[in-house]
């Protein structure tokens, strides 16, 4: 059950492949999360469609949008110290490619 408010419509196109801290209804979780690799990773619905994958890297928050496996040329990254600018940017990248 969806109890995150912050989450659009859009997260119905997406798979729940991994998560830390509860992401559907937490609505501070990444606040909470564990700073590690491994905190939330989303896989769109349709396999030729896109992972985004957040994780914390050395001393920054990353969010990777990675199509076909390959996590060597990512199609987009974005990093930032504050949580809240990760998880707005992750809202939006979810909405941004909900058509695949």
């Amino acid at each position: 059950m969806i109890n995150n408010s912050k989450i659009s419509k859009n997260i119905n196109q997406w798979h729940i492949e991994y998560d830390q801290n509860e992401f559907l209804s937490n609505e501070n979780w990444l606040a909470t999360a564990e700073k590690a690799e491994d905190i939330l990773q989303l896989s769109y619905i349709n396999k030729k469609g896109p992972i985004l994958d957040v994780g914390f890297y050395r001393e920054c928050y990353k969010i990777y949008v990675i199509y076909n496996n390959d996590w060597e040329k990512p199609k987009e990254v974005f990093e930032s110290n504050k949580t809240e600018f990760i998880e707005s940017k992750l809202y939006e990248l979810i909405d941004k490619y909900a058509n695949g």
